[in-house]
């Protein structure tokens, strides 16, 4: 029979993913809209903020539910009502072993179903970078006739969110789901700075403007400037990790992937090996008092 548990996570998992691609959707379109070189709209733009906002009372909601039924993991639900981003690939609340994703579904977490995800996202992955390459030429090139053309600007500049949205999915998915946490952000380090940058670049600015109105922001200088240096370096990673995205499908680069997991299996048994020797000196030394007590106990019988 299922824990109150297990049934709240099964019930929970696909309308709390939503709820998190949607706030994600909401954010990328704030930082869009803020971000633009455009002059932005106050309302709209207030507008996509306070939708996001407003999801954090639903991962605030679960955690207290959570807490309710004394959950064993129910601590963990309080690090998604600070960063609710992180519910997109939580792990069940049970045992921590099982995580829930579309069209997957329910999945125990382990080297194998970190190898089958890697492999699901790579393809759609792939082609979000090649088609970003298009945006920035149009970028780099048209720069001057996106200032005029709002449906170029617009199309650009969506094109860019969507990026950063399924950028800030897959690295989510994937640092939720690998062990060495510390070695994946040194080997994805230029995806975590696509990430959060923007994050950063929106929330330095608007402290500086929140106690000023929209029209009256655009027009300061020094903000002009911090925005477009953002936009800037935020581009110029993100052609740096597509440009290594592409490589990656080269098949020298598989070898080397295929190269790199096999020393790290080796490191694994190299591990387990040396484990089994300690059991082993552990076993001989606890048979040793026992032989002793057994030839002792013969020496009395004689």
């Amino acid at each position: 029979m299922k824990s109150i548990t297990r049934k709240s996570d099964e019930f929970l998992a696909i309308p709390m993913f939503l709820a998190t691609v949607g706030m994600l959707t909401f954010f990328a379109l704030t930082v869009q809209q803020y971000m633009s070189d455009a002059d932005q709209s106050e309302t709209l733009l207030l507008g996509f903020f306070w939708t996001t906002l407003a999801f954090f009372p639903v991962f605030w909601l679960e955690a207290v539910w959570y807490f309710w039924i004394d959950a064993p993991r129910r601590w963990r639900s309080l690090l998604t009502c600070v960063v609710p981003p992180l519910r997109l690939a939580r792990r069940d609340m049970q045992s921590g072993t099982r995580m829930w994703l579309p069209i997957l579904g329910w999945r125990h977490v382990d080297d194998d179903f970190h190898e089958e995800v890697d492999r699901a996202l790579s393809v759609p992955m792939i082609i979000i970078a090649i088609a970003i390459l298009p945006l920035l030429v149009v970028d780099y090139v048209w720069s001057a006739k996106m200032e005029t053309s709002v449906l170029l600007r617009t199309i650009v500049e969506t094109g860019f969110s969507v990026t950063w949205l399924a950028f800030t999915m897959e690295f989510i998915v994937m640092f939720s789901i690998v062990s060495k946490k510390i070695h994946y952000l040194k080997k994805h380090w230029v995806d975590l700075l696509i990430i959060c940058l923007p994050l950063v670049a929106f929330l330095r600015v608007f402290r500086m403007t929140h106690l000023l109105r929209l029209q009256q922001v655009t027009k300061v200088t020094r903000v002009y400037r911090m925005r477009g240096l953002a936009l800037r370096v935020w581009r110029a990673l993100l052609a740096m990790d597509v440009i290594s995205r592409l490589a990656r499908v080269s098949p020298e680069a598989k070898i080397e992937t295929l190269r790199q997991l096999i020393r790290e299996k080796r490191r694994e048994i190299e591990k387990m090996e040396e484990e089994i020797t300690e059991l082993q000196a552990t076993l001989k030394t606890s048979d040793r008092p026992e032989k002793s007590a057994a030839a002792y106990s013969e020496g009395e019988a004689a």
